[in-house]
Parts: structure tokens; C-alpha cells; sequence
């Protein structure tokens, strides 16, 4: 018996530190998880899903030997499940990807853990966000991917274009009065209005563009009164005054079929459904900046981004996680699959000569005006939304800048709205 004892010892000692040798690392710290639930809020389109599935998750579980569950749920029910874990602590979740405009929940309530130690060391992040995503010296969210309004205009369209004007222009950004009369050249030239706003008022998305015209002309968002919002207001009045809208804009709130169907001609518009259709016919759109205005070019703007819940079941693979999709590489293949802008600095040297969105949207970042969605700090942005709704309507089926009493209405009721 004394012995076996001497031989038994060893063999388990040895175990173990094949065992702690075998295991995976991430950050210096063993990683014995193989499973990992991740949790993507919002409502990504099928071929987005599909990618993200059957490409960027498959690349991870490949590489580690692992098994990701996701589950995709609407921001509102995200907010509601990880709260109800951290109350509960029955925690089931492990990482979280949510959107800027409604991160505040998980911030200010703390059920998230510091990624600064799990980041890919060799990645440069924008600062963009860093006012959303940390807090008290910590970072509890790393951006993936965001957005910006850009123009897309039909190759069809250019000999439309304003004398002065040629095809590099559009591509290195024309002023939005350029782009008015090109609108109303276009619908005078083709017997019907191929411009586009997204009007329609369920799931409004109307309210980002026209906040991008103000801030080009040194509006404010959200602002009705400002001589920058009338500027803006001004262009619109003069693209309905030229019967330069598409007819059955308010049945959309994005451009992507009719852009699809060729009975939309130019428009500007959220990158991610321009780049849906822009992908179907490379060689038949154009993507350019943003108009510029008096103050430059001028856009709203919001990112996606991971996060690890506090009491995560699997934090040490949800560590390795955070590292594998801050690589440029990796973060490159799901901004330019999902048509999104990169945050880092270093995908610059991937981008080919077919990623004309994320290069239209990077020419933005030195010269435009940038707001995140204040959505949080109203307490219902859907209503401000359709106050968005109100002026437009009204300016279009008016053809004139809407009398300053009407504008100071819109802005008493959103103020009202303010938390």
C-alpha cells in the first residue's frame, strides 16, 4: 500500500499540470470555459444573422474548440433579461452586444466588468464614444462597429448634375444646395421625383437625416428653431418646390428597395441599407460624404458594441472573446459584412478598392459634425421623432420654411418631453 500511494501521488500531480498546460490563455490567465452565451440586441436583417452565425461565430468556435450560443432579442427585452439576472443573480448571460442609445441602463446600474485588461493590445480605438462607454475611469463597452449618414446616387443620375459639377466631386462631397438642384434636375430630366427622405412614420427614421442637414448648417439635435435647422428646412423646401421627392417616400423608412427597383435615384441615407443595395449593383452607385453645409458635413451618429455582464458564467472564454473580436482583422470582416463603419485605427490598411461605403464614411471623420442620439435623455425619443415628422410634412406639402410660431411649438413640445 505504501506503494501505490508513491505511485498514485505523482500520476495526479502530472494531471493536473497537463491539464493547466492543455487549457487555452487569453491575457495570461487559463481558459477552461466551452461555452460561451452571447446575447446581440436589435433586430440584424437575415443576411446579417446569417453572416453572423454561419461566419463570425463559426471562425471563433473553430479557432477555440468552443460552443457559442446567441440569442437574438430587441434592445428593450436585452435591458429587461440582464437586469433581471443581476437582481437574481442567476446569471446565465456572458457577453452583450448593444447599441449606444441604450446603453445607459448597464453603465449607470454597473452590471458590466472592466474590459480594459481583455482588448486586443495591437487595436486603436476612436474616442468617439469614450463618453458613453466609460465611466469612473473604467470600460465597460468597446465599440464594434457605427454609423453614419452618407450619400449614394445612381450612376444614371450624373448627367443630372449641376454644370459646375463632375463625378469626383460627388465622390469627395458636394454642398447640400448642389445637391437640391441636382434632385430637381434629376425629377425635371425623368418626368418624376427620384429623391428620397425615409417619411414614413412607423419605426421613424426620419428624424436622422434631417438632424445631419441642421448640424451641416450649424443646428443643433434635437433643434427646430435654430437659423441652421430653417437653412436645412430651406433645402427641403426647395427639393418639394421642384417635385424632386419620390412619390411613395413615405411608405419607407429606408432606401434600399427603391434604390433596388431603380425608382430611387439619389438619397441620403443610413450606411448600412445603402451599402445593402450599393453590394447588389457595385457598378451602377456612387457613394460619396455626406453635403456639407456652412459648418462642413453634418451627421448622426451610433455604435454597437460588446460588453461582459458582471457574473458572467463563462467570463474567462467571454475574455477571450473580447480580444478575438477587437482584432482588426476580425472587426474589418463584420463592419464590412454588415455594411458599418470600423472604429479602429488600424483596419485602414485592409480596406479594397470595393469598400467605397466605409471609405465614403471615413472621409467624414476629419471634417463633420458628429452627435450621438441623446435618446435617453427623453422619455419617449419616438415622440421626438414624429415631431420630425411634423416639420417635414408640413414644409414639403407647403413648399416654404414652416412660419416661426409652428417651429417654436415643435420646440416647446420636445422640450416637454425631456427627463
Amino acid at each position: 500500500m505504501k506503494n501505490a500511494k508513491t505511485i498514485i501521488i505523482p500520476v495526479m500531480v502530472l494531471t493536473v499540470c497537463l491539464a493547466f498546460t492543455a487549457c487555452r490563455r487569453q491575457q495570461g490567465n487559463p481558459v477552461y470555459s466551452k461555452e460561451l452565451n452571447v446575447v446581440y440586441s436589435g433586430t440584424p436583417q437575415p443576411h446579417e444573422k446569417e453572416f453572423i452565425i454561419e461566419v463570425f461565430i463559426k471562425n471563433f468556435e473553430n479557432k477555440y474548440k468552443v460552443k457559442v450560443n446567441i440569442e437574438f432579442i430587441s434592445q428593450t427585452e436585452c435591458i429587461k433579461k440582464i437586469q433581471n439576472e443581476q437582481n437574481s443573480k442567476n446569471f446565465e448571460s456572458d457577453v452583450i452586444f448593444v447599441d449606444t442609445a441604450n446603453m445607459a441602463p448597464y453603465v449607470n446600474g454597473r452590471w458590466m466588468i472592466d474590459l480594459s485588461s481583455m482588448v486586443y493590445a495591437g487595436s486603436t480605438f476612436t474616442a468617439m464614444y469614450d463618453g458613453i462607454t466609460r465611466k469612473g475611469g473604467e470600460y465597460f463597452f468597446v465599440p464594434a462597429c457605427f454609423d453614419i449618414y452618407v450619400l449614394a446616387a445612381k450612376v444614371d443620375a450624373l448627367k443630372y448634375l449641376p454644370a459646375e459639377l463632375a463625378k469626383e466631386d460627388v465622390l469627395n462631397g458636394i454642398t447640400w444646395e448642389a445637391y437640391a438642384q441636382w434632385a430637381v434636375n434629376i425629377a425635371q430630366g425623368e418626368g418624376v421625383g427620384k429623391t428620397m427622405m425615409p417619411a414614413n412614420d412607423q419605426g421613424s427614421q426620419l428624424v436622422y437625416p434631417m438632424a445631419g442637414m441642421g448640424m451641416a448648417y450649424g443646428g443643433g439635435f434635437p433643434d427646430f428653431t435654430s437659423a441652421g435647422f430653417k437653412n436645412a428646412l430651406g433645402i427641403i423646401a426647395a427639393m418639394a418646390e421642384g417635385n424632386a421627392f419620390y412619390p411613395k417616400q413615405d411608405q419607407y423608412t429606408a432606401p434600399t428597395k427603391p434604390m433596388q427597383n431603380g425608382e430611387v435615384w439619389l438619397t441620403f441615407a443610413h450606411i448600412s441599407p445603402i451599402g445593402i443595395a450599393y453590394v447588389d449593383e457595385r457598378n451602377h452607385w456612387l457613394i460619396g460624404p455626406a453635403p456639407k453645409g456652412i459648418r462642413g458635413s453634418g451627421s448622426t451618429s451610433g455604435a454597437w458594441c460588446w460588453g461582459v455582464q458582471k457574473g458572467a458564467p463563462h467570463e474567462d472564454l467571454a475574455a477571450l472573446w473580447i480580444e478575438y473580436v477587437t482584432t482588426p482583422h476580425v472587426n474589418y470582416q463584420m463592419c464590412s459584412q454588415l455594411s458599418f463603419l470600423s472604429p479602429i485605427k488600424e483596419i485602414a490598411p485592409l480596406l479594397g478598392t470595393d469598400d467605397a461605403v466605409m471609405a465614403a464614411g471615413n472621409k467624414m471623420l476629419t471634417n463633420t459634425v458628429i452627435s450621438s442620439v441623446p435618446s435617453t435623455q427623453y422619455k419617449n425619443w419616438d415622440a421626438v421623432k414624429l415631431l420630425y415628422h411634423d416639420v417635414f410634412n408640413q414644409t414639403v406639402n407647403a413648399k416654404q420654411i414652416p412660419s416661426d410660431a409652428f417651429l417654436r411649438d415643435l420646440e416647446t413640445k420636445c422640450q416637454a418631453l425631456r427627463n
